[in-house]
C-alpha cells in the first residue's frame, strides 16, 4: 500500500532539493574538460552545427544529407546550452547533466508516498552513485531525456493508479511524458512504457482501469498534441523522407540486424547492469531472493514491487530480443532496481529485517575483487593493448578500499555506515574518471586540436576539408565552420577536382602520406601540419595542408 508520511515536509523537501543540488554538481563538474567523444556526441554536435547555420531546427542534417537517427527532443535541448554557453562540450552536454539531476530529484518526490521518505532518498542516492551514472549524464546524447521521461511516465501512472486522489494529474503526466519520449528516441518512448503498463494490469488483474480510470479520453489528445507537430513538420519538409529512414532503418533495422557492431550474446545485459549499477549492484542478489520468498503474495499485496519488476524485467528482455545492444539501452531499468534495493536497504536500516552476514560479506568480497580486476586490468593489461595510454592501476582503489570498510561496518550491523561508505566510494570513482582517467584519454583523440591548428593557420581565409582512408565525426564538428561539409574520397584521382576549390585540409592515415602526395598536381604544394595518433583506430593520422603555388 502507498506510504503516507506527512510530517517533516519541509526538512524533507530540503533534503530532496540539497540532494538535487550535489548531483547536479557531480555532473556537471568540469563536464566540458574532453572533446566530443566518437561516434555519437559530435555526430549530434555537428548535426545541431548545420540546423543552426541553416536557421532550422526542425531536420537533422549530417554533413549536408539527411540525419535520421533520432527525433528532435535533444537537439533542442542542446541548442539551449550552446546558447548559454557556447558551441563546445560544457554547451553541449551541460542539459544532460541538468536532466541527470531532475531525474534524481523526480525519483525522491514521487517515491516519497510509494515507499517512504527514507527509501526515496536512498534510490536517488544509489542513481547518481552509480557508475553508468557518471558515463551517461555526461554526454550529449538522447539517452538522458528518454531515461527522464520514460521514468517520470511510469512512475507517474504507478501513482495514479495506487493514488485515486492524485489519479486525473498523474496519469495525464504519463501521456506528456510518452510524448517527450517519443520526441526524443522514437516508438520505444510509448511502445514499451505502455507493454510494460498492460503487463502490470494483467496481473493485477486489472486490465479494465485502462479505459474505467485510465484517462484515455483526455490523455491520448495530450499526448499527440505533445507529440505529432515535429513529425508533420519534418515529414511536411523532407517529403517525409526522414520519417521512412527512420522508422525503417533506425528502428526496425536496429531491432532485426546489428548496427556499427553493437551486438553481443543473450546474456549481454545481465553483465552491463550489473557492472553498470556497481558499487550497489552486489546487493542483488539479496533483493531478488527477499522478493523470491513472498512472490506468492506480491502482485496483490505489493503492487509497487510488483509494478518495478515488470518494468525492469520487461525492458530487458526486450533489448535482449534485439540483435543491436548498447548497455545505454537498458539504463531505464536502473531506476527500478534502485527503487528495489532501495527499499531493502531501509527495511535493515530500520531493523525490519536482519541480513545474514555471510551474503553480506559475500556481496562486498565481490565489490573488493571487482575492484582488484579493474586495477590489474587498468594497470596491467590497458597499457599492453595500448600503449599510447599511461597505467590507470588506481581506478580499482576505491571500490577495494570501501569495500573492507563497508565489510567493518556490516559486522557491527551498521547499515547506514556501509551505505555512506559505497556511495562515498563511488564519488571518489567518478573524480577519478573525470579528473585523472579521461583527461588521459583526451590526449590521444587528436580532432579538436587539429581544428584548433587549422582556425590559427587559416584566420578568417577560406578553406574546404577532405579526407581519405580515415573519417571520425569529431574531425568534421572541430575542423569544419558552421556547415561545412567534408569531401570523402573514394579515390585519389578525385583530389585535383577538389583542390579547384583552393586550401585544402586533408586527413589520413600517416602511412598513405606518400601516396596522397603523389596524386597532388604539380601546381599545388602540400605540407604535413599535424601527425598524432588516434585511439579509435589505433593508429596515426595526417593532417595535411595543400594550397595552390600561385
Amino acid at each position: 500500500m502507498p506510504v503516507e508520511n506527512n510530517s517533516g515536509t519541509r526538512l524533507f523537501l530540503f533534503k530532496a532539493f540539497g540532494l538535487f543540488l550535489l548531483v547536479f554538481l557531480l555532473f556537471g563538474c568540469d563536464i566540458g574538460n574532453t572533446s566530443l567523444w566518437d561516434i555519437d556526441e559530435p555526430t549530434y554536435a555537428q548535426s545541431l552545427k548545420e540546423m543552426m547555420a541553416h536557421h532550422n531546427l526542425i531536420v537533422p542534417t549530417f554533413n549536408g544529407k539527411l540525419l535520421p537517427d533520432k527525433p528532435i527532443l535533444n537537439y533542442w535541448l542542446m541548442w539551449t546550452g550552446v546558447k548559454l554557453l557556447g558551441m563546445n562540450s560544457w554547451g553541449l552536454r551541460i542539459g544532460s547533466a541538468s536532466v541527470g539531476a531532475l531525474l534524481v530529484l523526480f525519483l525522491v518526490l514521487s517515491l516519497r508516498r510509494l515507499y517512504g521518505e527514507s527509501s526515496a532518498l536512498i534510490a536517488g542516492f544509489c542513481t547518481a552513485t552509480a557508475l553508468h551514472s557518471t558515463v551517461i549524464f555526461r554526454g550529449a546524447t538522447p539517452d538522458p531525456l528518454l531515461i527522464l521521461s520514460v521514468t517520470i511516465a511510469l512512475l507517474a501512472y504507478l501513482r495514479g493508479y495506487l493514488l485515486p486522489e492524485e489519479r486525473t494529474r498523474d496519469l495525464l503526466i504519463t501521456y506528456a511524458a510518452m510524448a517527450l519520449a517519443t520526441l526524443d528516441k522514437g516508438p520505444i518512448g510509448f511502445l514499451l512504457p505502455g507493454l510494460i503498463i498492460v503487463l502490470f494490469l494483467l496481473a493485477r488483474r486489472d486490465l479494465a482501469f485502462l479505459w474505467r480510470e485510465g484517462r484515455l479520453a483526455s490523455g491520448l489528445p495530450i499526448f499527440f498534441l505533445v507529440m505529432l507537430p515535429w513529425y508533420v513538420a519534418v515529414g511536411v519538409e523532407t517529403h517525409w523522407r526522414w520519417d521512412r529512414a527512420f522508422l525503417i532503418q533506425q528502428n526496425i533495422g536496429r531491432f532485426n540486424k546489428s548496427m556499427q557492431g553493437h551486438h553481443g550474446p543473450w546474456f549481454y545485459y545481465l553483465i552491463s547492469i550489473f557492472a553498470g549499477m556497481l558499487p550497489w549492484s552486489v546487493f542483488l542478489p539479496q533483493t531478488f531472493t527477499a522478493l523470491w520468498a513472498r512472490r506468492r503474495r506480491l502482485s496483490m499485496e505489493c503492487p509497487a514491487d510488483t509494478f518495478m519488476l515488470i518494468w525492469a524485467i520487461t525492458w530487458v528482455a526486450f533489448f535482449s530480443l534485439s540483435a543491436t545492444k548498447l548497455p545505454s539501452y537498458v539504463w531505464e531499468v536502473y531506476p527500478p532496481l534502485f527503487v528495489l534495493l532501495a527499499a531493502h536497504f531501509q527495511k535493515i536500516v530500520s531493523a525490519q529485517l536482519i541480513p545474514g552476514q555471510r551474503g553480506a560479506m559475500i556481496s562486498l568480497g565481490t565489490l573488493f575483487f571487482l575492484g582488484l580486476a579493474l586495477t590489474i586490468f587498468a594497470g596491467w593489461i590497458v597499457p599492453r593493448l595500448e600503449p599510447h595510454l599511461p597505467s590507470m592501476a588506481m581506478v580499482g582503489l576505491p571500490f577495494m578500499l570501501v569495500a573492507v570498510i563497508a565489510m567493518v561496518f556490516a559486522r557491527r550491523g551498521r547499515w547506514t555506515g556501509v551505505l555512506i561508505t559505497l556511495g562515498a566510494g563511488a564519488i571518489t570513482l567518478a573524480a577519478l574518471l573525470v579528473l585523472a582517467i579521461t583527461p588521459m584519454a583526451n590526449k590521444v583523440k587528436p580532432s579538436r586540436r587539429m581544428g584548433e591548428r587549422i582556425a590559427l593557420v587559416q584566420g578568417d581565409q577560406p578553406y574546404t576539408l577532405a579526407s581519405w582512408q580515415w573519417f571520425q565525426p569529431n574531425f568534421l564538428f572541430y575542423a569544419g565552420r558552421e556547415a561545412m561539409p567534408i569531401h570523402h574520397l573514394q579515390h585519389l584521382a578525385e583530389l585535383p577536382q577538389i583542390l579547384r576549390n583552393g586550401t585544402v585540409y586533408l586527413v589520413c592515415p600517416a602511412t598513405d602520406v606518400s601516396r596522397v602526395s603523389v596524386n597532388i598536381p604539380a601546381s599545388y604544394r602540400f605540407q604535413t601540419v599535424m601527425t598524432r595518433y588516434e585511439i579509435y583506430d589505433h593508429e596515426k593520422i595526417a593532417l595535411l595542408r595543400i594550397t595552390p603555388k600561385t
